[in-house]
């Protein structure tokens, strides 16, 4: 019933009823601006900024349906199409080989030849676009919903961009479901893919999305945003801006206030929960007569007795032909000796020994004279450890260290004047600008060529994925606001309109 109301189109849809309640000039949930900059988008935004005009890797963002993939894709295009050439390859065009092929004649025009191949096509595409490149603006693809493309088409589009110039050609731009990342891993490797995930929305943050809109449309935030509202908005929405968009003017309108309360909870009658709970009392009741049946079964199984054991003594010497005849006449036979019973091992060095309890005194009828005790049997020898058996040289680990490897030779760089280690860097106080960052140290030169003798320019060398990663920066200031400013005038030779302002501790 909720989600019949909330698509529900009759009388000019749900706008006219906000309108009516609320007073409002403008739908909140339609507005495109302002970009939401939380949640990492801003962040997100500024990489792809960076990396699609100075990197030489294949950039992918991933994330859950309608967390924003295309309005950050939107928001990269409408910020630099001013210095960077974009074309978005539809998803038809990513049906094979032959229309990708198809797609990028169409781009390059009479770059590539008609009767080329496919897959040659593709290459010399990317050929083309380090052409371009030199003279001042680089190409950028961008692929929306990738990872409903042909596996073919992708794998051949990431392998012509892996054999040209990095640094110059094409910038691939791909976006997906969460499966993106495992789907182009296999085909370009992990160094050569820089991964950018957008996650859902939190409830605060779904509460900062709302807000400046509902404040332009002309509504209170107090009312529209309220605890339960926003609580409602955010559990049916899933913290996606598209689920936002569908259910917020229904929790509004209260559309949807009983979609989770007690209608929800009402149990089934009696008659549904009859024959379940019949046939649970009957297997219950069969269960019971059937154990009895076994337990008595179990009852009436005797097990044989042992008769006890009588135990006499023998009486040896004076009187015992008197006592023989009354065992005669009594009619009991003397009793067997006691079986021999045979020495019990000895006990092992770390068991106790305890001591045998001895037998209590059995009263006799008449004093007779004890018989002399018959000697201990001697306690036999221990058995000698054997000894080890000396262990064989194979069995015998090696102590040897190994030889440790040759050191890989120490980084050179091509502009000592200019480089500064990472380490000197980080010791620094205050904020710089970072203009460049990529895999190869020729992205960092082809920068530096640009700029006029003098500049303050340093780069230095770090790690990132077990690669190295080169950085670029400009300038030393004491504060966060004093870099902001210079970035602002930055040389246009550069080619850096927005520069990542950080301070040299965070390098």
């Amino acid at each position: 019933m909720a989600q019949d109301g909330l698509n529900t189109r009759d009388d000019g849809g749900l706008f006219p009823r906000l309108q009516q309640r609320y007073g409002l000039r403008e739908n909140p949930v339609e507005m495109e601006a302002p970009f939401f900059t939380e949640a990492g988008r801003q962040q997100a935004l500024e990489t792809l900024r960076h990396l699609a005009g100075f990197g030489d890797m294949v950039l992918a963002v991933s994330g859950p349906a309608g967390v924003g993939k295309t309005r950050l894709l939107a928001e990269l295009v409408s910020s630099e199409s001013s210095r960077l050439d974009f074309h978005r390859i539809p998803t038809s065009a990513l049906a094979g080989p032959q229309a990708l092929a198809r797609y990028l004649r169409q781009v390059a025009h009479s770059g590539i030849e008609e009767d080329t191949d496919p897959n040659e096509a593709v290459y010399q595409y990317f050929r083309w676009s380090e052409s371009r490149a030199h003279k001042g603006q680089r190409q950028v693809l961008l692929v929306d919903e990738a990872d409903r493309g042909h596996v073919d088409a992708i794998a051949l589009l990431l392998s012509a961009f892996l054999a040209s110039d990095r640094t110059a050609a094409a910038v691939p731009v791909l976006a997906g479901h969460e499966r993106l990342e495992s789907l182009l891993t296999p085909a370009v490797g992990a160094s050569n893919l820089h991964h950018i995930v957008l996650r859902s929305l939190t409830q605060a943050e779904t509460a900062d999305y709302l807000r400046p809109r509902v404040e332009r449309a002309g509504g209170k935030p107090a009312e529209l945003l309220s605890p339960a509202r926003l609580k409602k908005i955010q559990a049916l929405s899933h913290g996606t801006f598209a689920g936002i968009r569908r259910v917020a003017p229904g929790v509004w309108l209260d559309m949807v206030a009983g979609a989770s309360g007690g209608s929800g909870l009402k149990l089934p009658s009696f008659a549904v929960w009859r024959w379940p709970v019949l046939a649970l009392v009957l297997l219950g009741a069969s269960w019971w007569f059937v154990s009895q049946q076994y337990d008595d079964a179990i009852s009436r199984t005797v097990q044989p007795e042992e008769p006890e054991r009588e135990r006499k003594s023998i009486t040896i010497g004076p009187g015992s032909e008197d006592t023989a005849p009354e065992a005669q006449d009594t009619g009991e036979m003397p009793a067997d000796p006691a079986p021999t019973q045979p020495p019990e091992p000895l006990p092992s060095e770390n068991e106790p020994v305890q001591a045998a309890p001895e037998p209590e005194p059995e009263p006799e009828p008449e004093p007779e004279p004890e018989p002399e005790p018959e000697p201990e049997p001697e306690p036999e020898p221990e058995p000698e450890p054997e000894p080890e058996p000396a262990s064989s040289p194979e069995s015998v680990p090696e102590a040897r260290e190994e030889a440790p490897e040759p050191a890989e030779p120490a980084f050179e760089p091509a502009r000592p004047e200019a480089f500064v280690a990472l380490g000197e860097l980080r010791q620094r106080s205050g904020w710089t600008m970072q203009l460049v960052a990529g895999n190869y140290e020729r992205t960092i030169l082809r920068v530096m060529d640009r700029a006029a003798d003098g500049a303050n320019l340093v780069y230095t060398l770090g790690e990132r994925q077990g690669e190295p990663w080169f950085m670029l920066f400009y300038g030393s200031y004491p504060s966060k606001d004093a870099a902001r400013n210079a970035a602002r005038a930055l040389p246009d030779e550069l080619g850096v309109s927005e520069p990542w302002v950080r301070s040299f501790d965070s390098l």
